[in-house]
């Protein structure tokens, strides 16, 4: 018996933006894309501290080593990077092709991006400072002009049709990073609980909405995990800062907001340091848009 209908399309299409509508992170986000980038922004030279770490390399080594092998990098390849950010994957593949274009919203990002660039001597990566969301893929000239389309853990690729986007600038391949599961620590989802009253609920950017309509589609992505246990230690200040920025998307932090937030800190303290340990994985899916099964 057929538990669901796994070649319809419409089907994934719905339970993907249902997931998206019926998600307390969306329902309750109050500010606009542009304060969302411009926070990101203000955020690049931490976000780019801590996507350079040991973990951040091991990753971008495996996902590097797979393109590599499925033979979607070479000297004749050029590739488009969703949400590049500071060029965690940009410049390292940059190296490997014969042209990077760089999508990425964010100043900070940018600025980060275009030092890395000029500090290793990478002159064939061009910056465009745009959301996907704002791209016009036929209109921009975008459509078909890429053997990669490259999007790693973005919102930019965030429902079906920033996915369709991808196929549609794509005339080779696609690769697509999201979590899988869970992705909030236990401090997200206690603070979330004791502000709204609700649990954060599950993750509507997980990747499973992706791969099954893709499948539906008829294309069969190549889909590999990848487990992260990551112990975060930080001093009660910085611990109150980051989950301050993070209940910022969703309320304004309120002189009493940062005094709960900094009474759950301290009472799950020791010596003046918040530990936090969480296990989360990522889907990493690889396909051919000119290979479909029907």
């Amino acid at each position: 018996m057929q538990l669901f209908p796994v070649g319809d399309r419409e089907f994934w299409v719905k339970l993907w933006q249902d997931a998206r509508e019926n998600s307390p992170l969306t329902r309750r986000r109050c500010r606009s894309e542009k304060e969302m980038v411009e926070n990101w922004s203000r955020r690049a030279s931490w976000f780019a501290r801590r996507t350079s770490n040991g973990r951040g390399q091991v990753r971008r080594k495996m996902v590097l080593d797979m393109l590599e092998r499925e033979g979607a990098l070479g000297p004749e390849v050029k590739v488009l990077d969703i949400g590049a950010g500071p060029g965690n994957y940009a410049i390292p593949v940059a190296r490997l092709c014969e042209q990077v274009t760089a999508l990425e919203p964010a100043a900070g990002m940018v600025k980060i991006l275009k030092d890395r660039a000029r500090a290793g001597q990478v002159e064939n990566i061009t910056i465009i400072q745009r959301t996907w969301q704002e791209v016009e893929v036929e209109k921009d000239g975008l459509a078909g002009r890429f053997d990669l389309v490259f999007a790693s853990m973005t919102p930019g690729v965030r429902d079906p049709e920033t996915l369709q986007k991808m196929l549609a600038a794509s005339r080779k391949f696609c690769y697509l990073s999201a979590f899988s599961g869970q992705r909030w620590e236990k401090a997200h989802r206690d603070l979330w609980r004791r502000f709204f009253g609700e649990d954060i609920g599950d993750n509507p950017g997980d990747i499973i909405y992706p791969f099954g309509l893709l499948y539906a589609m008829g294309y069969r992505p190549k889909l590999n995990f990848f487990t992260i246990n990551r112990v975060d230690e930080e001093p009660v200040g910085k611990a109150v800062e980051n989950l301050a920025r993070f209940f910022w998307s969703y309320m304004d932090i309120t002189p009493e907001l940062r005094r709960t937030i900094e009474h759950y800190v301290k009472e799950h303290a020791e010596n003046g340091v918040f530990r936090q340990e969480t296990t989360f994985c990522t889907g990493m899916m690889l396909w051919r848009v000119d290979e479909i099964f029907t």
